[in-house]
């Protein structure tokens, strides 16, 4: 079985150092993120106060950083919401509905397919896929669509909808759908589940065309967010050979650093993420062992334009 580990390692900027025994110390310790609130919170004291040694300059621990979310020493409605999230994702769960996971979906996801994901489609669906996966929009693709069948009339060519379940079913892959703000503020999920309205920009939630004209039954979005889940991605990987070399690699690599800093002390040669003390650490103490995956995620902002405010997040 897979273990999925979610962590967040960074390649450290100095290496550890040669035979002696020497080594960078880290500045952080990582706390075991799976406690729950009640284990987490914490009396902080107000700036100013006095607190042992142990303590930050808020007065906050400074060993634990789950403390950081537990809400006893945050003050700005901000970092409070964010926190709230943060708690949020450290009860989430896979059968949970408002996540947005399909019984089929979270069925595939607990029992993965097996098998080449290619082996059970003829030409025609084969094309569907091609078509699905060439094409931007379901406009486009209908357009396609109706283009081949127009030219090729006995082509048994699947409807976008088709198309798209038929991959679904395939690859074992499908796509979260949640509301979002029109203008991209926020997605209404966790605490804002049941708004009707973005708390940032106010604007509606839903069409208030088809909400009027239907009494309030007809409760189309004005705009969604669909997130592809990372599990099922995972997952295909290993039903291709070539792939599944590849979602090896991690393992290799592991094996070889591990032999290499046990024999020398150290590595000859520092070129991949995988060569910072933060990971070698955590090759070392098992809390990243043989068969586990790791995720790795960066992100930086950009500001798009000189004289505007505006700005993005870009993450890997």
């Amino acid at each position: 079985m897979v273990l999925i580990n979610l962590l967040q390692y960074s390649l450290s900027s100095s290496p550890r150092l040669g035979p002696s025994g020497q080594r960078d110390t880290l500045l952080d310790e990582r706390a075991d993120l799976s406690g729950s609130p009640e284990d987490m919170a914490l009396d902080c004291a107000l700036p100013g106060d006095s607190e042992d040694s142990g303590s930050g300059s808020f007065g906050c621990p400074t060993d634990n950083i789950d403390d950081l979310w537990s809400g006893a020493g945050i003050y700005l409605d901000d970092l409070k919401t964010s926190a709230a999230f943060v708690r949020e994702l450290q009860q989430a769960t896979l059968g949970d509905a408002t996540q947005g996971l399909s019984c089929e979906g979270l069925d595939c996801l607990r029992n993965p397919l097996r098998g080449h994901p290619s082996t059970s489609v003829d030409e025609d669906a084969r094309l569907a896929i091609d078509l699905y996966l060439g094409t931007p929009s379901e406009a486009m693709y209908e357009t396609v669509h109706a283009a081949i069948l127009r030219r090729w009339p006995g082509t048994d060519l699947p409807s976008y909808y088709k198309a798209k379940r038929l991959v679904a079913d395939l690859s074992g892959v499908e796509p979260l759908v949640h509301d979002m703000c029109m203008n991209s503020c926020i997605a209404y999920t966790g605490l804002f589940l049941e708004l009707e309205s973005c708390p940032v920009c106010s604007q509606p939630r839903y069409d208030q065309f088809w909400l009027q004209a239907s009494d309030g039954k007809d409760r189309t979005p004005r705009q969604e967010f669909h997130t592809i889940p990372i599990g099922p991605q995972i997952q295909v990987l290993y039903r291709a050979p070539e792939t599944a070399v590849h979602a090896h690699y991690l393992r290799q690599e592991r094996s070889r650093v591990l032999s290499e800093v046990e024999s020398k002390g150290c590595l000859a040669e520092y070129s991949d993420v995988l060569h910072g003390s933060d990971l070698i650490d955590a090759f070392e103490d098992g809390r990243i062992e043989e068969d586990d995956i790791v995720l790795m995620f960066s992100i930086d902002g950009a500001q798009l334009y000189a004289k505007k405010a505006s700005a993005c997040w870009i993450y890997i």
